[in-house]
């Protein structure tokens, strides 16, 4: 009995990593792949070596797009939908606090409240997709380009990843 116990602990491990891996890359077959703009900064971690913090430019928006009855408060979960607008960017269609179905053409992202800006009446919040580890001393680079355009792929189950910085 205690030996049955400790294979099916050790077996249940296994597969929830194993359930892990496959989802990450099961991403890459049935994700969405989007393009964002983004602000590069060049911070320098001892630890995590160089890496970039992004800002994108659809964490923040207008609180007229916001779809909920009460204002957010900091850290709930806000779901944001997004789609292509005519010059190629991603754009915010509509915010709220509970998922909705995208349309065609559309894409929705979990998020984070973060905080209001009252003098411009605009949310900001955060998807989640903020660092993005670099090759060692090529952070100088990263930091003198005033934007980049950052690939990023959406599962349809809600995870997603950064795949590529141009």
């Amino acid at each position: 009995m205690k030996w049955t116990l400790f294979y099916v602990v050790v077996s249940l491990q296994a597969l929830f990593l194993i359930g892990m891996s496959a989802s990450y890359y099961a991403m890459d077959r049935w994700g969405e792949t989007i393009y964002l703009e983004t602000e590069p900064i060049d911070p320098r971690d001892p630890f995590y070596g160089d890496y970039v913090t992004l800002r994108y430019d659809i964490e923040s928006f207008s609180e007229k797009l916001w779809q909920g009855s009460d204002d957010p408060e900091r850290g709930d979960v806000v779901f944001v939908t997004i789609e292509e607008g005519d010059d190629g960017k991603y754009e915010v269609v509509q915010a709220g606090p509970d998922s909705s179905a995208a349309e065609e053409g559309q894409v929705e992202l979990k998020a984070k409240y973060e905080w209001s800006d009252m003098s411009q009446n605009n949310l900001h919040v955060n998807i989640g997709l903020d660092r993005y580890f670099i090759e060692e001393d090529t952070g100088d680079s990263f930091e003198q380009v005033e934007s980049r355009v950052v690939e990023i792929v959406v599962a349809p189950w809600g995870q997603k990843k950064i795949t590529s910085i141009d």
